[in-house]
């Protein structure tokens, strides 16, 4: 998948989740998107392989492309690292920030899980690519069924963000599910962040 489409896919994604934890600041979708971009550091003419190169050469010499960082195993070190690194340098603002990057990470997992190659979920004991598609919902990547997901969600976004501007989201989910997100969300946040 390329960048842009998970970029609109996990925020379409994502967006509902910080408003109903009422954590909706710059830093926390910051976080969404970094992380929705993060697993394809391993690639060198990823968004972010072409702007940390070093990083990038070094992870995919090592790993290969959907190798380490495209795994469970990748999901819980970033968060390790990020949970680390944000409890000794980040103020009370950043609290959640390692939630978010790993929640944009995971999403980016499960929408490459959608494509042809699947996911190594179980890397590096299980080296075939998982497919949660099946026939019918996988893409491939540059294909025309990642563009017409890149325009379903970007419409989605472009409602949910007028939704959330008009601070009408909750009229716009099925009743009780901004209140259930709400909930999931933070219980999720509570055991992640128990030390």
């Amino acid at each position: 998948m390329q960048y842009k489409t998970h970029v609109t896919t996990s925020l379409a994604l994502g967006l509902p989740l910080i408003v109903s934890s009422q954590q909706l600041s710059a830093l926390n979708v910051g976080a969404l998107l970094v992380g929705c971009l993060l697993p394809d550091i391993d690639q060198p003419t990823s968004f972010l392989g072409k702007r940390n190169r070093l990083v990038s050469g070094v992870t995919h010499k090592t790993l290969g492309h959907r190798g380490g960082t495209h795994s469970l195993l990748g999901l819980v070190i970033v968060f390790v690292m990020v949970a680390f690194i944000s409890q000794r340098y980040f103020n009370f603002a950043g609290r959640y920030f390692p939630f978010w990057l790993c929640t944009g990470y995971l999403f980016h997992l499960l929408e490459d899980s959608f494509s042809k190659d699947g996911v190594k979920w179980l890397w590096p004991l299980g080296k075939k690519g998982i497919r949660t598609g099946g026939k019918w919902l996988t893409y491939s990547t540059g294909g025309i069924g990642e563009y017409l997901l890149l325009g379903f969600t970007f419409c989605l976004l472009l409602i949910e963000i007028r939704l959330i501007w008009l601070n009408q989201l909750g009229n716009f989910l099925p009743s009780g599910m901004l209140a259930h997100l709400q909930a999931l969300t933070l219980k999720l946040q509570t055991i992640f962040s128990s030390n």
